[in-house]
């Protein structure tokens, strides 16, 4: 499976859930700045909040090799939609009923009210579709708390590694300072 993300140039460093991803050989990141046009993706499926629910869906899709996702602000949404080149991947929402463990505080309250944060529709896309990876949670600090919040509704989906406590994440450790936090967001290597 790979990933390709949106990342929108004024989403917060900080609070990106993806960015710390950035070194890995399976994410495409698409930094996206200013009012540039980009595309087109490769992947299969697209996340996102009016798509049809994976699970009307799964089975009608055959191998699905790639996920595209957006990180931006809710505002931002539609309008880098409208700017993406070329066929759209099919769109895609995950099942309803998952609760985020992202401890989320939108100013401007445009966060819709059962949100989750990107790294966890991409978790919990790629688990509906049969295939677990803990892996994605290695460096959110959240991960194993979202799942185990959520642990009710993985098994009602029929996504039963839930239970295995040798398929839970298991967070990399690391400090906690800027120089960290530019290197996630990969600024300096």
């Amino acid at each position: 499976m790979y990933y390709e993300i949106i990342l929108d140039r004024q989403e917060t460093a900080n609070k990106c859930t993806i960015a710390p991803l950035l070194s890995r050989p399976d994410f495409r990141m698409i930094h996206v700045k200013g009012a540039a046009v980009f595309g087109p993706l490769t992947a299969h499926l697209l996340l996102h909040h009016e798509g049809k629910c994976l699970t009307q869906v799964q089975d009608s899709i055959s191998e699905v090799k790639g996920i595209a996702s957006i990180d931006c602000v809710w505002s931002r949404l539609d309008g880098l939609m409208r700017r993406i080149q070329g066929d759209l991947p099919l769109f895609v929402s995950i099942p309803a009923g998952f609760q985020t463990a992202y401890p989320r505080r939108s100013a401007k309250k445009t966060d819709p009210e059962f949100g989750l944060a990107t790294i966890e529709a991409l978790f919990v896309a790629v688990a509906v579709l049969g295939q677990w990876d803990s892996s994605l949670f290695e460096k959110y600090y959240f991960g194993r708390e979202f799942i185990e919040v959520n642990k009710k509704r993985f098994l009602e989906l029929g996504v039963f590694q839930v239970e295995d406590e040798k398929s839970l994440p298991v967070l990399i450790k690391k400090s906690k300072n800027s120089l960290q936090r530019k290197r996630d967001r990969g600024i300096i290597f």
